[in-house]
């Protein structure tokens, strides 16, 4: 048996290819206590958000670090115009790279050809780095790992997202998944935040509807229980729950509100 075969950060590569659903939030905190309080709550990935954040790639870097001892992979998002920090990230120990706002192909190429090595795409060989074990780890063996662990998201969230996914799924650099945004693409549409919207909702439909008949993995952030349960009947399975600071801010709110109306029954 190999040792990719062994890795556990290939258990969200694993998972996705079953149609398994996966659980994951976004964080935006560079303090490694967040991510480890995160992982060690039971998220199943952790997503660092280098595109509404200050993190960078040593934040990442760091995140990874503490979210290793429970298992818990880590990926980044980032916006396409960063797709060439792709293989930084992934020397951190990121398991992979969730690009924002595609609306050409020319950025799925890029994206793959940014987290693939040759001759499936034109990332760079380096084994001195924590992914490869500072150099413990061999050229064969190192590209074996990589391979296995590798998830890739595209993000449709704009109209111009939306009108080119035909044109998107018929290229042949197919990410592992296709990611709906749905804030963005709301506020695209002239409806920010009001996600139930017939307009919004009908455009999440013309979403879904080629994902669906392209038998593509899809993944899509959501608010709560609640929101999640109706996108996985919609056939998201990649759901991305909330944030560090959302999770946090939303907790501090209620704690403090309940606590208040005990004190002034």
């Amino acid at each position: 048996m190999s040792d990719a075969t062994n890795d556990w950060r290939a258990r969200t590569r694993t998972a996705l290819g079953r149609g398994e659903t996966v659980i994951g939030t976004f964080v935006k905190s560079p303090d490694p206590a967040v991510a480890e309080i995160l992982a060690g709550a039971g998220f199943e990935l952790l997503v660092a958000d280098l595109e509404h954040s200050s993190l960078t790639v040593a934040d990442v870097a760091t995140i990874v670090r503490a979210a290793e001892p429970f298992e818990v992979a880590v990926m980044a998002r980032i916006p396409a115009a960063a797709i060439g920090e792709a293989s930084r990230l992934l020397e951190t120990g990121a398991i992979g790279v969730q690009v924002t706002d595609v609306v050409d192909p020319a950025t799925l190429r890029e994206l793959r050809e940014a987290t693939r090595f040759p001759p499936d795409g034109r990332r760079s060989l380096a084994l001195t780095h924590r992914d490869a074990g500072f150099g413990r780890i061999g050229a064969a063996a190192y590209l074996e790992r990589a391979r296995a662990r590798l998830v890739t998201v595209a993000q449709v969230e704009s109209r111009a997202g939306v009108a080119a996914l035909g044109e998107l799924l018929a290229s042949p650099d197919q990410p592992d998944v296709w990611f709906i945004g749905p804030f963005d693409l709301s506020t695209d549409l002239g409806h920010p935040g009001e996600l139930e919207h017939p307009e919004v909702q009908a455009a999440f439909d013309e979403v879904l509807g080629p994902l669906g008949d392209a038998a593509a993995r899809i993944g899509v952030f959501v608010r709560d229980a609640a929101d999640a349960a109706a996108w996985r009947a919609r056939g998201a399975s990649f759901l991305l729950l909330s944030s560090d600071v959302t999770l946090l801010a939303g907790a501090a709110r209620s704690t403090l509100a309940a606590t208040r109306s005990g004190l002034n029954p």
